[in-house]
């Protein structure tokens, strides 16, 4: 077996058990810290190249199942939870259009965008904590908390009426719930799957699209039969039904990492040392800037241009729709090219595609712009989590690394759609303004991407990374 090949992943896997499964290659529980050590030499000795690694980070191979029923429930329930979780999130551009015309009306696009914006900066931040905590406690005691509080979120959105209300509800509480589930879901599937990670990551980060596809439109049918608070609570009692079984098929396998109760050590500050990881930092707080927006907007601006309103009720989902296959395409491509090669192209031209949302002149073309955008932006959610595993040699550390990155990028979501929908308003409703912004921050995020890999790759241009 080539141990190399284990610890140099595209993605190494995360810690955390929540299932007692015997690991091959380490010795018997009964066995001394000496036969552990025979153990790692072992190893070192079979593959001289494991040394400084095996110094580093005391690892061993414990191999991937790539496969098999644990693996393969594991892989359903984190498609189902991102289908109810990042679904609701991605149909934010409904509950803008709802809000501004209705609900709170008397409110600007850009004071509206700060509850979908605080929930998603929520998600993001609060992953440097739900990360490292999955590290330690496993999936379960993370998942149920951050199922109760999405229901509890939907039903409490239901009966609001004031802005602040819908802002703790929609944009607090939600957000702590989506991090709860979101995190434990997809770092479970780094337990089981190396070699069929881009896939599989695609796959399962699909499903969040697809659910962008869905709810929007079972938003747009509800609320117009049933009222606005009813049609909430309909999806409150949708979302518990699907993310309950969802969290009882998650499983996890690899041991788990030390917690010594020490609040500073949930925060992993390490990564900070390598330049390429920062420049990738650097690179996912300018790419969110600028590649969410469209989401947020896309409802809005068909009702600025008085386009069809099949259109107007459909677009989200078919941005979401094109989003679906921009993250099961890349994901399969990943694996046979390269992670941060698929990104680092699907993101350079994304930035370009963007541009050219300025050239919308019709219903028609609007919906093709849609689609191509959702295309290339997928990428971006899809292999960023895979991305991340190149900057973190220890998968006992994943989460914590995963966590850091995501509470940066919640830093990006909390300032890019405000920032967005003020330059609206001050270009008295024109998007004009909102289009070059978010065009630039992408071009910017592909840029440092590409910075990143060069340092990463020490130069590499035709190589798999």
């Amino acid at each position: 077996m080539d141990h190399n090949h284990h610890l140099d992943g595209y993605m190494t896997g995360s810690s955390g058990s929540d299932s007692h499964h015997d690991l091959p290659s380490l010795p018997p529980a009964k066995s001394s810290a000496h036969d552990l050590k025979q153990v790692t030499n072992s190893f070192t000795m079979q593959d001289p190249r494991l040394e400084s690694v095996t110094a580093k980070s005391s690892k061993v191979d414990v191999g991937y199942p790539e496969g098999g029923p644990e693996a393969t429930r594991t892989t359903l329930g984190a498609f189902l939870i991102l289908f109810v979780q990042f679904g609701l999130m991605n149909s934010f551009g409904v509950f803008e259009a709802q809000y501004s015309t209705v609900n709170l009306k008397s409110k600007s696009p850009s004071e509206i965008a700060w509850i979908g914006t605080f929930q998603f900066f929520m998600f993001f931040f609060s992953g440097a904590f739900v990360g490292r905590l999955f590290d330690s406690f496993g999936a379960k005691p993370l998942l149920f908390p951050g199922i109760v509080l999405l229901v509890l979120s939907l039903i409490a959105t239901s009966y609001c009426y004031d802005y602040y209300q819908f802002f703790l509800a929609q944009g607090f509480l939600f957000g702590i719930g989506a991090s709860l589930t979101f995190y434990p879901a997809l770092s479970s599937l780094t337990h089981w799957y190396e070699r069929k990670r881009g896939r599989i990551m695609g796959l399962v980060t699909a499903g969040s699209s697809l659910g962008g596809v869905v709810f929007p439109i079972a938003l747009n049918k509800l609320i117009p039969a049933v009222g606005f608070p009813m049609a909430i609570r309909i999806v409150a009692c949708i979302a518990a039904g699907i993310l309950l079984p969802a969290g009882l098929l998650i499983r996890t396998r690899l041991p788990r990492r030390p917690f010594n109760g020490d609040v500073s050590s949930l925060v992993d500050l390490d990564g900070f040392k390598d330049l390429g990881y920062v420049l990738f930092l650097a690179a996912s707080v300018l790419t969110m800037l600028g590649t969410y927006n469209p989401y947020i907007f896309v409802t809005v601006y068909s009702q600025s241009r008085h386009f069809d309103p099949v259109i107007t009720t459909y677009i989200l989902s078919i941005l979401n729709a094109g989003s679906f296959f921009g993250r099961l395409i890349p994901g399969i491509l990943g694996d046979k090219l390269g992670f941060f090669n698929i990104l680092s192209i699907a993101l350079a031209i994304a930035g370009p595609v963007l541009f050219c949302w300025l050239a919308v002149s019709s219903a028609a073309g609007y919906v093709v712009w849609t689609v191509f955008y959702g295309f290339f932006s997928g990428a971006f959610i899809a292999l960023l989590p895979a991305c991340i595993g190149k900057f973190t040699p220890d998968p006992t550390k994943y989460g914590g690394r995963a966590g850091m990155v995501f509470a940066f990028v919640g830093l990006a979501v909390l300032c890019g759609p405000p920032s967005a929908g003020a330059l609206i308003a001050r270009d008295h409703g024109s998007f004009t303004e909102m289009i070059v912004y978010s065009g630039v921050m992408c071009v910017a995020g592909a840029a440092l991407y590409w910075a990143a890999r060069f340092k990463a790759t020490k130069g590499e241009l035709f190589i798999k990374f």
